[in-house]
């Protein structure tokens, strides 16, 4: 039976180390093209693409783990589930808005060319979560974090996905399909040229094999079965998309598949365990990293005059700490900050219900 308790598989490591991989690749990935493309006429990487797209298969494998296990308690409710989203992505995200805007500010203050003050109007709909949205109501990536776009998508996947999970599952119908129809994300299914709208099928192929893969039978024979496979649908999904667009829907499926696979096969293995502190250290701050790299990427290579390779080594690093630091204030307290939302409206609900 497919599991992802620690103790028994790599599966659940193998999930942090892909998440802390796919953040790493997303930073080193920016931080070539802005060093050795942007400046030494190297070719572009379209690493970062990539990175992204491990970012969406592996969150909809997760979420649909979240609400497959959570829901097994009668009293876990939609409302425990917007609660807890809204905490892990708005615990880091709100705060790494405000950072970006000081951050843009200071580097405009100091000279640093390229840099460019934005609008307030810009912040708030980046705060709501409405970049990248058709129409007058959507808007542009805020200041110099470019990469937020893809954020948008997945919040609204979260909530529209969680809404139908929760109308299908036939508890908090009537909410759950408000949620739904407030969230519904449909313009992401229009696939463009260069344009990411697509990652929200490549969530939903992720979000179906975790219930493939928790109804498969598994044994030893499966697990070799599916480590092979994995290496063959990597290959095949190499081949298949075209080198610049990256988020195709035609290579999707392939792509989908060699995820699940991957983290099939990890069922017949422990030896990541020894490794489980290190990954677990690295995937802690991934999300701060995503959020908040771009622009100090940007500030190191755009401001300094020492080598490129120097820049590039240190607008990483430099990177790295900073999204370290910035997530044990921010991302590392989204469970207490849950919580506090949670008692905040327990106590509310029950001082307007007095009579």
């Amino acid at each position: 039976m497919f599991s992802l308790d620690r103790t028994k598989n790599d599966t659940s490591t193998l999930l942090d180390l892909l998440r802390a991989l796919a953040a790493q690749m997303v930073c080193v990935g920016h931080t070539w093209n802005l060093t050795f493309t942007f400046f030494g006429g190297a070719t572009q990487t379209l690493i970062p693409d990539i990175g992204v797209l491990l970012f969406f298969v592996l969150s909809g494998f997760v979420i649909a783990f979240t609400l497959h296990e959570r829901t097994k308690a009668d009293d876990y409710s939609l409302l425990n589930y917007a609660v807890e989203r809204f905490a892990r992505i708005y615990s880091a995200y709100a705060p790494a808005l405000i950072l970006i805007a000081v951050l843009d500010y200071s580097a405009w203050a100091l000279g640093v060319e390229r840099f460019r003050l934005d609008s307030a109007a810009s912040f708030l709909k980046n705060l709501v979560m409405l970049q990248g949205y058709p129409g007058r109501w959507g808007g542009d990536t805020f200041g110099s974090a470019g990469q937020l776009s893809t954020l948008a998508i997945e919040f609204h996947i979260y909530f529209f996905v969680g809404g139908l999970f929760f109308f299908c599952k036939g508890r908090d119908q009537i909410a759950g399909l408000v949620l739904a129809t407030a969230t519904v994300p449909l313009f992401h299914f229009a696939e463009r040229p260069d344009a990411s709208h697509g990652l929200f099928v490549l969530w939903l192929l992720g979000f179906g094999g975790y219930f493939v893969a928790i109804n498969m039978r598994i044994d030893r024979l499966v697990t070799v079965a599916c480590a092979i496979l994995s290496i063959l649908l990597f290959w095949k999904w190499r081949g298949s998309h075209v080198r610049g667009d990256e988020y195709a829907l035609a290579a999707q499926p392939y792509f989908a598949l060699f995820f699940v696979s991957l983290a099939i096969a990890a069922q017949g293995q422990n030896w990541l365990r020894r490794f489980q502190s290190i990954v677990g250290f690295f995937a802690g701050y991934s999300y701060s990293l995503f959020l908040i790299h771009f622009t100090i990427v940007k500030i190191v290579v755009w401001h300094l005059t020492s080598p490129l390779w120097v820049r590039f080594v240190l607008a990483i690093l430099i990177s790295n700490f900073v999204a370290w630091l910035f997530a044990m204030v921010t991302e590392a307290r989204h469970k207490q900050l849950a919580r506090w939302i949670l008692r905040r409206m327990a106590s509310f609900r029950t001082v307007t219900a007095r009579p």
